[in-house]
């Protein structure tokens, strides 16, 4: 019997919700504490965007669409703009059922749903990177992960003091997602956050803890810091107690200063791990010596697909005028995808227009769809990207052209899961 591929019915939540467990290594062992943890993930499910496999009545597969938007590259002087995207997410299939094609037909169905909503994008975070550049997503932000000994953590100036104060998670509520919708437009790679995800993060269960302490947040006018203290030091002993800064959110790098400098001036703490980091930390250039900042890894983080070329090119900011003709190849799946072919590129600070490009105009560089995903928020350079054999320069100067017309200051950093 042929495994059917379908959308989600309204009354099969919970049990979407049981099939994304299994190819994650988290199974739904019937308990109560598993069944009370998957109800309120149920009832927030955007079910008509939401897909199955199902082979003789049990769901062996999985995979979905949110809603979304993102921040994108800003002109100089200006707010990033913010376009629609389509978050994919809980994409899975269950060990039985590997490499029967059934990744690549639900793949194909989410990203043809994208494009009917008028979505121009489609990101995700992946657990596996490999899997994705196949259809046509192109790593587009890295975190980085940072540790300091508070101790030698000294600024060669402190940033000028600012109002914090230590908030309970009910004012949490009341004011974070307005500081952080505020602060996430002063840099591309951010997506958006609804009730319902921030209704998650302030539960603060303590599954998400990993043995640490509970959320604390401060915060000022014009930002805050969540963070929280390991368990694990005998602080009447003297030992020094770990803290993990769980998001650092403001739009000004001094008030992000001062936050930083909240934390590392705790007292009875030692190390502090900052965590999901842009990697063009300021906070390096702060320090007295910059050394004692370790960057204790980095790893990639939003991954782009680039549906409708005119609408994403169009929608993001430029620091430079220029021109360029770029042809976009395939990736490996199957079928017809209106981003495939030659668009001509006319962009600057004060907008862009992108359309066909005429049968007789030559390409100016030649790249993939996945890896236009990857130059789309500048996370990498069209210079990178070349030397790994990724853009090819047809007309001499252009891979300089797109640096210009591709970078991005600061760099793109995405913190929001989804």
């Amino acid at each position: 019997m042929p495994v059917t591929l379908r959308r989600l019915q309204p009354g099969e939540e919970t049990a979407f919700l049981k099939s994304v467990r299994v190819p994650f290594l988290d199974p739904n062992t019937g308990s109560a504490e598993d069944d009370a943890a998957d109800q309120p993930r149920a009832a927030r499910l955007e079910t008509e965007r939401m897909w199955v496999a199902e082979d003789r009545g049990q769901f062996v597969g999985n995979g979905g669409v949110r809603t979304m938007d993102l921040t994108v590259p800003a002109s100089p002087g200006r707010a990033c703009p913010i376009v629609r995207m389509g978050g994919v997410t809980a994409v899975g299939i269950h060990p039985t059922h590997r490499r029967r094609g059934l990744l690549t037909q639900m793949m194909s169905r989410m990203l043809d749903d994208c494009r009917e909503r008028g979505e121009p994008l489609a990101g995700l975070i992946a657990s596996e990177s490999i899997i994705y550049g196949r259809f046509g997503f192109g790593l587009a932000s890295d975190s980085a992960e940072y540790r300091i000994d508070s101790s030698r953590s000294a600024f060669k100036a402190n940033p000028a003091p600012r109002d914090i104060r230590l908030i309970d998670h009910f004012e949490a509520a009341k004011i974070l997602p307005t500081l952080f919708d505020t602060a996430r437009t002063a840099r591309a790679g951010e997506p958006n956050r609804t009730p319902e995800f921030w209704e998650e993060v302030l539960a603060d269960k303590p599954t998400d803890r990993h043995g640490a302490s509970g959320l604390f947040f401060a915060a000022t006018e014009d930002g805050y810091v969540g963070y929280r203290a390991k368990r694990d030091a005998d602080i009447l002993r003297g030992e020094r107690a770990e803290v993990v800064v769980e998001e650092v959110a403001a739009a000004d790098p001094g008030v992000q200063a001062a936050l930083w400098r909240f934390v590392l001036d705790l007292d009875l703490i030692g190390h502090v791990t900052f965590r999901r980091r842009p990697l063009d930390e300021p906070v390096r250039w702060r320090l007295a010596d910059p050394r004692q900042l370790q960057t204790k890894a980095v790893y990639d983080r939003l991954h782009l697909r680039i549906l409708d070329v005119p609408g994403a090119l169009t929608a993001r900011g430029y620091s430079t005028e220029a021109q360029l003709t770029i042809d976009v190849l395939p990736d490996d799946t199957a079928g017809e995808d209106p981003a495939i072919g030659a668009w001509s590129l006319e962009a600057g600070p004060h907008g862009a227009h992108c359309a066909r490009a005429k049968a007789t105009a030559p390409a100016d560089i030649c790249l993939s769809v996945t890896t236009l995903g990857s130059l789309y928020l500048g996370g990498a350079s069209a210079t990178t990207l070349a030397a790994a054999g990724l853009v090819e320069e047809l007309t001499p100067g252009s891979i300089a052209t797109a640096n210009r017309l591709f970078a991005a200051a600061p760099a793109p950093s995405t913190v929001t899961g989804f």
